[in-house]
This record gives structure tokens, sequence and C-alpha cells, in this order.
């Protein structure tokens, strides 16, 4: 638990810097402590908590147009996610995400970006994607995250967007897992251990996160989705 509580810590900091990240960070590394199914939906109930706390920080900063037609795409994503989760081997469904967004990440990343003319079009198949990813991998920022990112959204519009998606697409993830009976007393109490840690990590990065430019926080943004896949596909590869 010692190790899972520096686990979470450094996700929520990085969560509260980089506006998505925290299961991206949290997911891969806490399955070599705790089966895979729990830590899905360990991890969407801890990211609802240090995104709860990043909304209040930037809720000034709110793009409320692109929220609401990302969020109608979750909607309709996110059942589909749960039946995956119920029927697939999770494992399966990281490499697709790794397989993707990798790609991406590296094209942003270096500094290329088209935005999409069909703003309204492009935020609801974003939605439904990340909603999917959500409720099967508890890593649903990705798709949402690329899509602002390219779009070209501030530091502060962008961190203040996706708290909402993400508070948002994990309500609809934890009310599914708690029709299923997939949240057990075991399973919140190791949640309500690991809170303090949340806490402390998203703080100390919603204070960092004014003193970063914006072509730095693209950077660092883009290298955080390309180095999670990355390692998602190196823990798949361990438990093999």
């Amino acid at each position: 638990m010692v190790f899972a509580a520096f686990i979470v810590l450094l996700a929520s900091f990085v969560r509260a810097v980089s506006g998505f990240g925290y299961a991206l960070i949290a997911t891969p590394l806490l399955t070599f402590i705790f089966d895979a199914k729990s830590v899905v939906v360990m991890t969407v109930i801890l990211s609802s908590a240090t995104s709860i706390l990043v909304l209040y920080h930037m809720r000034k900063h709110i793009d409320l147009k692109r929220v609401v037609f990302i969020g109608l795409g979750s909607v309709f994503g996110a059942p589909i996610g749960v039946y995956l989760l119920s029927r697939l081997d999770p494992s399966v469904i990281k490499l697709a995400i790794a397989a993707l967004v990798i790609p991406f990440s590296v094209i942003l990343l270096l500094g290329h970006s088209h935005k999409f003319s069909r703003d309204t079009l492009g935020c609801g198949i974003a939605g439904f994607m990340g909603g999917i990813l959500t409720a099967s991998t508890s890593i649903g920022g990705p798709p949402v995250a690329l899509f602002l990112l390219n779009q070209g959204l501030t530091p502060e519009r962008f961190v203040g967007t996706m708290a909402v998606y993400l508070t948002f697409i994990s309500v609809i993830s934890i009310g599914a897992f708690s029709s299923l009976g997939m949240i057990t007393t075991d399973l919140l109490t190791k949640v309500a251990i690991l809170l303090p840690a949340l806490f402390v990590g998203s703080y100390a990065g919603v204070k960092v996160l004014p003193k970063i430019n914006v072509t730095l926080f693209k950077g660092i943004a883009s290298s955080i989705i390309c180095v999670s896949a990355l390692a998602i596909i190196v823990s798949i590869l361990v438990e093999l």
C-alpha cells in the first residue's frame, strides 16, 4: 500500500499539471500490486476525486460548448466499455490503446497539428472513444486529450475542460461498475487509504500549472501520452 500511495501521489500530480494522465500512469503500475479489474475500478474512483479537486481550481477556464458534445459522445461509449471489461481481457484493449495513441502523440510532440474544422463532430467522436476506454480500462483521457491539444487550447482551458469531462465520465463508469457489483467494501477501503496521497499530489500540481508556458505544456502532455502508452506495452509483456 505504501508503493501504491506513491504511485497515486505521482499520478495525481501529473493529472493536475497536464489535465489528464492519472490513469495512464496509475493503471499500468498498480497492476503490479492488484488484479487488473480491481485496478480499473479503483483508478476510475480515485481519478474522479482528483478531477473534482482540479475542476474546483480551474472552474473559470472551462470550454462549455466542447464539454457538452464530448460528454454526449462519452454517454454512448461508456456502456460499450463496461461490456468489453466484463467480456474481454483488459490487456487486449490496453494494447489497442497504445497502438493508437503513440503515433498521434509523437506527431504532436514533433510540433505537427491540423485543427479540425468540424470541431463539434470531433468532440463527439473523441468523447465516444474516451467513454469506451474509460469504462473498459480506466484510461479514457488520450482520445479527448489528443483532440483538445490538436485544437490549440491554452493550458488552463485545456485542464479545466478535461476536468469536467473526466469527472463526468468517471461518474457514469462508477454507476455502471456499481450495477455490476464490482465495487466491494475491500476495494473502497483501499481507495480510502490512498486518498491522502491523491490530495497532496493534486494540490501540488495545481500550484505548479500556472508557471508552465504553452509550448512546454504541449510537450509535457504529448510526452506523458507517449511514455505511458509504452509503459502499458511493457507491463503487458511483463505479465506474459
